[in-house]
């Protein structure tokens, strides 16, 4: 599962409760949309923004292990702070990790496989 910002919509549950189901069908809708048009822009320009910083000079390095797992133990230290501090946040952090742990698997088997495939084959036929 690749790292990357995530778009959000937080609503009351008291207040989202209350609305006509049509209410809660058009913000289902229009929260689907706005992903789904988000991600495909982004992905469609990316290539290009990225062959534009490479022409100009720019190096692209992947972080070192060691860097990442720092940021990993403190993303995780910070998590286990608010988390003793915040029981909804505990909630809601617990159910989205259990969920991750289950995506990073497809991931790795499924998407991570077909993509570094794609990216052999590509450099290697100039597709």
């Amino acid at each position: 599962m690749g790292g990357s910002a995530a778009l959000s919509l937080y609503v009351g549950l008291k207040a989202y409760e209350a609305l006509p189901n049509i209410y809660k069908e058009a913000i289902a809708a229009a929260a689907g949309e706005i992903t789904t048009r988000s991600v495909a822009k982004y992905d469609a320009q990316n290539p290009k923004a990225l062959r534009e910083l490479v022409a100009s000079g720019t190096k692209f390095l992947p972080f070192t292990q060691p860097v990442m797992e720092a940021c990993f133990n403190a993303a995780n230290e910070l998590y286990a702070e608010t988390m003793a501090k915040n029981a909804k946040f505990k909630k809601v952090y617990e159910s989205w990790k259990a969920f991750r742990n289950e995506e990073v698997l497809w991931f790795r088997v499924v998407e991570n496989t077909f993509d570094n495939f794609m990216a052999r084959q590509s450099a290697a036929s100039k597709l």
